[in-house]
């Protein structure tokens, strides 16, 4: 979700209020990068030339491109989506163009295709960087030249689509290894928006962990104002998002379910994966392989969890203790003014 300022942009597309449009004023940022990306959008939405949004996943791709929609012209406005990941090369074809009664077997009635569903308005093609190579030159007749063939068809078909194509992968990489078409990116790139990862954008952490705790409270009866501890907040700063936002709200909503108080500690913050470190991770990586030595603020938080345990934070983190112990030293912690505020 994404809550912005006004957006101004430059050029004719008119100045939009997200008031007055649900979709916009459903992304949450405070993040100036973010929210350059986001006034950019009435005046990419109000053209038909084609849109490639990238980023990792759960950046909010979807998101942006229900936004895009809303502002779009009301004839664009409707949209068809399809999910390139999920189609077979056999069965690609015909979730996209169409096919006619009797091309294949089972083939008893004809099928327009997403592309004929879209036609006068918008057709998202999400994760596009895995549509098989092989159905990659009728995607770009489409686009190059407005016309499909439907399969068991004798004749193309001429269709009127805008096209919002979205991927995770690095299609340049894709294009070098022979995956991806140079001429099918050169026509999907024209107006190309590029999501930052979570981790890009840290003053949006706790508006996002707020704005998810309050609605899994709604929703599961938890009872509101959740509120956050000082661990809680660190801990969700410290941690590199592998899984961007779509990772954080669930991470909220677990601990707001396991808070029996409604006030969320750094124990009630559960990651359920250790995948591998990003910049920003707060988490200096070890020399050798070993294991990674936590930020100060995020070694304070761990420390206090454990009342200033050593053997404890040891047991709980699978380290020795002597390991703890240089840490404490090269952060340069009090471990008995920790010790202390636990007594």
């Amino acid at each position: 979700m994404i809550r912005t300022g006004h957006p101004v942009v430059s050029g004719a597309a008119p100045e939009v209020d997200p008031a007055h449009l649900p979709e916009l004023t459903d992304i949450i940022t405070a993040t100036s990068q973010f929210q350059s990306i986001l006034a950019q959008l009435p005046l990419y939405a109000q053209s038909d030339l084609p849109i490639l949004l990238t980023g990792e996943p759960g950046t909010g791709k979807e998101l942006v491109t229900r936004a895009i929609c809303a502002l779009s012209h009301p004839w664009r406005r409707s949209c068809q989506r399809v999910n390139c990941a999920a189609l077979t090369e056999s069965l690609a074809c015909s979730e996209l163009f169409g096919h006619v009664r009797g091309a294949f077997t089972d083939a008893y009635s004809s099928r327009p295709g997403k592309f004929r569903l879209a036609h006068g308005g918008t057709l998202f093609m999400d994760e596009v960087g895995d549509l098989p190579l092989s159905i990659q030159p009728r995607l770009l007749r489409a686009v190059e030249q407005g016309e499909i063939e439907p399969v068991g068809g004798d004749a193309a078909v001429k269709v009127n689509v805008r096209l919002v194509t979205a991927t995770n992968q690095d299609l340049a990489r894709l294009i070098a290894q022979g995956h991806f078409r140079q001429d099918l990116y050169d026509r999907l790139a024209v107006l190309v928006v590029q999501l930052p990862a979570l981790r890009e954008r840290p003053e949006d952490i706790p508006l996002l962990a707020r704005h998810f705790a309050q609605e899994a409270a709604r929703k599961y009866g938890r009872g509101l104002p959740v509120k956050f501890g000082f661990g809680a907040l660190t801990l969700l700063q410290q941690h590199s998002w592998p899984g961007n936002v779509r990772e954080l709200k669930n991470v909220i909503t677990r601990a707001v379910l396991l808070s029996a108080d409604g006030y969320l500690r750094g124990r009630d913050i559960i990651f359920l994966a250790h995948p591998p470190l990003a910049p920003g991770s707060g988490l200096a990586p070890a020399p050798g392989g070993a294991t990674p030595r936590p930020s100060r603020g995020r070694l304070q938080v761990l420390l206090a969890e454990e009342n200033g345990n050593i053997s404890a934070l040891s047991r709980r983190l699978q380290v020795c203790t002597k390991t703890i112990y240089r840490w404490l030293r090269t952060h340069r912690i009090d471990l008995l003014s920790i010790r202390g505020a636990a007594a």
